[in-house]
């Protein structure tokens, strides 16, 4: 009776490890290659943007598409990317808050991240675009604040939005742009009431516990940049 071969150790065997080594090279592309034709560009690194969400909206305030920078983690409306001197000039507010892209709630909310409010067409820095923008801008950045009072609502209202039809309920509402009888009808409108009410403490409390963390791990949802002209 001949001798009974070994299995195979899957990992030490030289002939497996340069095969998933190849096949890894292969698979590996870069941002370029991976781009959509004619892809706009990160105004801050000039990387190719790529689509990241797609934010609900209602009535006159229709869909958003949002993209994403791969590289600096920007984040920008569809049909709004600005030019490399247009994000750049943000800077010359001083000090500047800005919605935090690089952030646990947006991570966690998407689209119904707090940030992505209807029409805000507005530029979501990141600590790595603030850097790179301050070039451009030729100005030094001296500090990045992340406020816990303002990171700690932006959560609250991401949390809410995960349970409501409307994105920014309370905020749209008060304001009045957002009525019973307009968005997706008056019965989501009262359910999102209802929800808000119901929701409330448990969400703020929920929203202290993560925000907390996420200050601690540097991804708070709300940039304080100080910066000044270089010398």
């Amino acid at each position: 009776m001949g001798a009974r071969s070994r299995p195979r150790d899957l990992r030490t065997d030289p002939r497996l490890i340069v095969v998933g080594s190849e096949r890894r090279k292969r698979r590996a592309v870069s941002l370029e290659q991976a781009a959509a034709p004619q892809a706009p560009r990160c105004p801050a690194c000039a990387q190719p943007l790529f689509v990241w969400v797609e934010a609900r909206g209602w009535g006159m305030r229709g869909d958003e598409l949002i993209y994403r920078c791969e590289n600096c983690g920007l984040a920008v409306e569809h049909g709004a990317v600005p030019s490399a001197e247009g994000a750049a000039a943000m800077l010359d507010r001083s000090p500047l808050r800005a919605a935090n892209a690089a952030s646990l709630q947006a991570w966690l909310g998407a689209e119904n991240w707090a940030a992505l409010r209807p029409s805000d067409r507005g530029v979501k820095l990141t600590p790595a675009a603030v850097e790179r923008l301050s070039e451009l801008a030729g100005r030094r950045v001296e500090r990045i604040r992340q406020p816990a009072g303002a990171g700690i609502a932006a959560m609250w209202q991401t949390l809410l939005n995960l349970l409501t039809f409307h994105r920014n309920f309370v905020a749209e509402a008060a304001s009045g742009r957002l009525r019973p009888g307009a968005g997706r009808g008056r019965a989501a409108y009262f359910v999102d009431a209802a929800i808000t009410g119901l929701a409330a403490i448990p969400t703020a409390l929920l929203a202290v516990l993560l925000e907390g963390g996420a200050l601690l791990a540097r991804r708070g949802g709300v940039l304080e940049i100080t910066s000044a002209p270089r010398r």
